[in-house]
């Protein structure tokens, strides 16, 4: 297992940066979690997490995960996302998709760089805030 976003309180949008994973290289598979262990108190404020790669070395990112939204009153939750890289791509060609992807999982070959990227919005009270982590478990 990998860990791609360590355990914090998140209060707005970012990215983990690029991860070289040596676990990327060859992988044919993998299992990611998104594991989020406290959630904003507003029903408005909420989270969307994205695992993204990049086959450029970090230039350019696409979305190949997007884990169900998460609400801000909905309490601890987890998702798990599975990923099957030797299968036919679900899209063989498309524009690359920062953030963009609806929930859900692109299927077939991806870069070796990957990131995760989370959008945080604030249902306009100030005080939102998601402590989540990214895992991943590679198969080769």
């Amino acid at each position: 297992m990998a860990t791609l976003l360590a355990s914090a309180a998140r209060t707005s949008s970012n990215n983990s940066g690029a991860l070289n994973l040596t676990h990327v290289s060859g992988m044919r598979a993998a299992a990611f979690l998104l594991n989020v262990t406290a959630a904003a108190t507003d029903a408005g404020d909420t989270l969307d997490v994205y695992v993204q790669h990049s086959t450029d070395g970090g230039t350019t990112y696409d979305d190949f995960i997007h884990f169900t939204q998460v609400l801000g009153n909905g309490g601890a939750k987890k998702f798990v996302a599975h990923w099957v890289g030797t299968i036919a791509p679900t899209s063989a060609l498309h524009a690359p998709a920062d953030a963009a992807l609806a929930a859900g999982v692109n299927q077939g070959p991806i870069g070796d760089t990957l990131r995760v990227k989370w959008v945080i919005v604030d249902a306009g009270t100030a005080n939102v805030s998601f402590t989540f982590t990214v895992t991943m478990s590679p198969t080769r």
